[in-house]
């Protein structure tokens, strides 16, 4: 007779895991690394999207800005080794980088192309501005934001079949520790989103 444990599950073979608690891959741009919690897992990152949504409100240290969610699946080319494969993740894009994977999505539609259908390539780039200090005096500062491109599905990826298949389990798409602080924008007319956007920057203005 043979004895097993059957606890936490495991994930089937060649399927995607979606797990009850989607483990959200952050993308650090002090150091340029991709992380979960304080574990740095690397900064090369090559994935394919199953979920892309808007938002906008506070996370970590960064208040009251637009936000791009979205769940994926790391492909195993081009991806840190470190990096989870065959398992669902959600992160999150603001700024600069944000704005490279949208202006991407609007250049892959106007040629005819589902941008999911392909694999998004993340490449951190070191930039530098500046930022006032504890006391108010601005320094220089190095960061690190996201410029994405694209590139046509190939046999080592993922298949459509499986991600179509993870699908399956969207209900679990959900990431409520990281949106407790922001409102979802889909769906609402753009007049709702500057309601929205203005709201939130009149709560930072001084009240005299």
């Amino acid at each position: 007779m043979t004895t097993t444990l059957n606890i936490f599950g495991t994930k089937p073979k060649d399927a995607i895991l979606v797990a009850d608690n989607i483990p959200n891959l952050r993308c650090n741009c002090q150091e340029g690394q991709w992380k979960i919690g304080d574990e740095a897992l690397g900064n090369k990152l090559e994935c394919s999207i199953l979920k892309f949504s808007k938002y906008h409100g506070s996370l970590g240290q960064t208040s009251n800005t637009l936000w791009g969610q979205f769940f994926f699946v790391a492909e195993d080319y081009g991806t840190s080794p470190d990096i989870y494969r065959e398992c669902v993740f959600v992160t999150y894009q603001k700024t600069r980088s944000l704005s490279s994977l949208l202006s991407l999505i609007t250049k892959i539609q106007c040629k005819g192309i589902e941008a999911a259908e392909g694999v998004f390539v993340a490449e951190f780039v070191k930039r530098s501005g500046q930022k006032p200090d504890e006391n108010g005096v601005v320094k220089p500062i190095s960061y690190y934001s996201i410029d994405w491109s694209w590139r046509e599905r190939g046999a080592q990826d993922n298949t459509i079949e499986q991600l179509v298949a993870a699908l399956d389990y969207s209900e679990k798409f959900i990431d409520f520790e990281g949106t407790s602080k922001m409102q979802c924008l889909d769906g609402l007319t753009a007049s709702e989103v500057q309601s929205i956007i203005s709201g939130s920057q009149k709560l930072l203005e001084p009240n005299f």
